[in-house]
């Protein structure tokens, strides 16, 4: 397929066709409505030289890596598997399955911690990848990427760019560009997201994930070195909407402050006060972040 524009339109043909694994040639960049570090690693080529820069890493083979892949799915089959066969190194996927997924290994659903620590026992290689069943790498070089930046700067332990889908809300971008932001140079990173993060098997074995019911990576993080590789992207968003916002945020802030965290929005007269906040058009994702906080500090 080949995109001309990027136009309401042009966004929504994207997406349809990320959906339905057509590649994608970019040939047209008019009526851009977003910014373009954000659309160009998800094309397989640019008529434009001036934007191959931004492609995602291509494969190049030859490498004679092996990464042990571990994805948790309990509602379908993970979007990535595909786009994991088609790597440029040896990729062993293993599929923690409960739930409705049935067509992998069937795992008992133990919370995020325990569970994924399974998927450690399980693997085979040096180097294990976890993803989600709603993420998907892109480019044929993006783990080979994730491999070389992780044993170049000496990590525990390195995190993906997260790419938001052609269509999502302005809020949602701009998340995702605050948590992980455009760049070619690997650095030192405060944050540890399973979403996409390849680990050393041997540091997992060493000291393993927490039993915990969420918040895994964000404590394991902690205690290592990591490392955050912008130009290594994944396809990875969803809406942000109040239910599932306050859920996510209620049981993240709930393990922060068990690790001895203060509390974001400690009452009601905080929570008040911060109410005003939230008027825009991310009232929905911003107030049940915000009502999270506050239920997480009145529940610890």
């Amino acid at each position: 397929m080949r995109l001309h524009s990027l136009d309401r339109t042009g966004l929504r043909e994207l997406e349809a066709a990320l959906r339905a694994d057509v590649p994608v040639q970019l040939a047209g960049t008019s009526g851009a409505r977003v910014p373009l570090d954000e659309i160009v690693p998800l094309c397989h080529g640019v008529d434009d030289p001036d934007l191959a820069w931004m492609l995602p890493p291509a494969g190049r083979g030859g490498s004679g890596l092996a990464v042990s892949a571990v994805i948790p799915a309990h509602r379908h089959r993970p979007l990535g598997l595909d786009a994991l066969a088609a790597q440029d190194i040896e990729v062993e996927v293993i599929v923690l399955a409960n739930g409705g997924y049935t067509d992998g290994v069937q795992v008992p659903w133990e919370g995020h911690g325990a569970t994924r620590q399974r998927g450690v026992d399980l693997a085979r290689h040096p180097w294990i990848l976890f993803s989600v069943d709603d993420a998907r790498v892109l480019g044929g070089g993006m783990v080979r990427t994730l491999v070389e930046a992780l044993e170049a700067g000496g990590y525990d332990a390195v995190v993906a760019r997260q790419i938001p889908w052609p269509t999502a809300s302005a809020a949602t971008r701009a998340r995702l560009r605050a948590w992980t932001p455009p760049g070619t140079t690997v650095v030192d990173s405060p944050m540890l997201d399973n979403v996409c993060a390849l680990y050393r098997r041997s540091a997992l074995l060493a000291d393993p994930f927490d039993p915990v019911p969420t918040a895994e990576d964000w404590h394991w993080g902690r205690r290592h070195r990591v490392g955050y590789v912008p130009a290594a992207p994944v396809l990875h968003s969803h809406p942000r909407r109040l239910r599932a916002a306050y859920l996510r945020t209620r049981d993240e802030h709930l393990e922060r402050l068990r690790a001895g965290e203060p509390a974001a929005v400690p009452d009601a007269l905080h929570l008040l006060r911060a109410l005003p906040s939230v008027v825009g058009a991310d009232v929905r994702g911003a107030l049940g972040e915000l009502l999270g906080q506050y239920d997480a500090a009145r529940r610890r």
